[in-house]
């Protein structure tokens, strides 16, 4: 039981089985409640009194207080339900992915050129589905790998040989989430993220100022570590609203973090205890996942034709993201053999190069064009 004395504000630390925590807690509290400012912003002023407030009212480590007027603590209604209707616009969709990248711009390129394909799928979804009610869902796309506090290394290669195969994901997932009708906020900044989630102002320790507003979140793995960093014990108490677009995917053993720490599996990238369904990734490595891919354009008959008429039989097409991918397995060369049309990808910080790549087909060395970044 808590007690307080009223005249002198002394409030004494509850023993409760049911808050086996509490004390230890109280005792962080005073030694640390100055460590990040969201504290204050939640009415602690180092007493213990705050510090029981904060802790049964905003946080759940201690019991709620007697004396405190339990009406007070404001009651959140449910988000009503909406049905969602398809579009088949897609200007506001380009005017919330934004500006000021290449990274965007390319994004917006992509969009725009599948738009009237966008718009038939819709149409055809819409007709085959009229009599069914669809939800819209509150979504938060967060493209953590873009922003700038992750060091945003992909933006500045989209148009020197750079990979943009995320890009193309990323793209196509949001232009499906709103093809589909559902209402979506675009997260390309902390900033934004801290905003659209309710993140109190600080270091990113104490929980939100309200309930998640979204249904889901999809993010990628930096967005993630972003969103643990400030976002505090939220995280954990709305994972199951996450979804990873994780590209190469996560198998359990590196999933689980104990399991992964005391079998030597821990990376990165890894251990943060999600239901492996989480993970969307378009190289299903592992079953666990589950698969996101991306949009193949569906060609006309002109173009069909196009590509039967010019098909060579023999094509040699090589990727890789960066000149380190390709040490100790290639040679720089400058010849080429005629009967192979090369198809190359690889980023490079120097000028452009040639290199020989010995396949097991036909085509014995290959030249293959890297481009300059």
């Amino acid at each position: 039981m808590t007690f307080r004395d009223g005249s002198t504000g002394h409030c004494e630390v509850p023993k409760d089985p049911r808050y086996p925590d509490c004390p230890s807690k109280v005792d962080w509290m005073r030694a640390r409640w100055t460590s990040d400012p969201c504290y204050a912003f939640y009415g602690v002023d180092g007493s213990d009194c705050s510090f029981l407030i904060y802790l049964s009212e905003v946080e759940w480590f201690c019991p709620p207080l007697v004396w405190r007027n339990q009406t007070s603590s404001p009651t959140h209604k449910p988000f009503p339900k909406r049905q969602s209707t398809f579009r088949s616009d897609i200007a506001a969709l380009l005017e919330q992915v934004g500006t000021g990248k290449e990274s965007l711009s390319f994004m917006k390129r992509r969009i725009r050129s599948l738009a009237s394909q966008w718009a038939l799928a819709a149409r055809k979804l819409d007709s085959s589905l009229r009599s069914d009610w669809k939800e819209q869902k509150r979504i938060l796309v967060h493209v953590g790998f873009l922003t700038e506090e992750s060091g945003d290394v992909f933006s500045p290669k989209v148009l020197k040989g750079g990979p943009l195969g995320e890009m193309v994901q990323w793209a196509d997932i949001l232009t499906a989430l709103h093809v589909l009708g559902h209402s979506l906020k675009i997260s390309m900044s902390l900033k934004e993220l801290q905003g659209f989630v309710g993140v109190p102002p600080g270091r990113g320790s104490c929980p939100l100022t309200g309930p998640l507003p979204f249904d889901l979140i999809y993010t990628d793995y930096h967005g993630l570590q972003q969103m643990r960093q400030h976002m505090g014990l939220s995280l954990r108490k709305h994972k199951c609203h996450i979804r990873v677009i994780d590209t190469f995917g996560t198998e359990p053993v590196y999933n689980h973090e104990d399991y992964a720490t005391m079998h030597g599996y821990r990376t990165n990238w890894g251990y943060w205890n999600l239901n492996c369904r989480q993970y969307m990734t378009m190289f299903p490595h592992t079953p666990d996942n589950s698969f996101m891919g991306f949009v193949a354009e569906e060609m006309n008959d002109t173009e069909r034709l196009s590509i039967q008429m010019n098909k060579v039989d023999n094509m040699a097409v090589v990727y890789g993201k960066e000149a380190s991918m390709w040490k100790h397995e290639v040679h720089c060369a400058m010849y080429t053999i005629p009967e192979c049309e090369r198809l190359a990808s690889v980023g490079l910080p120097h000028n452009c190069v040639y290199t020989s790549l010995l396949l097991a087909d036909s085509c014995s060395q290959v030249q293959v064009a890297v481009s300059s970044v």
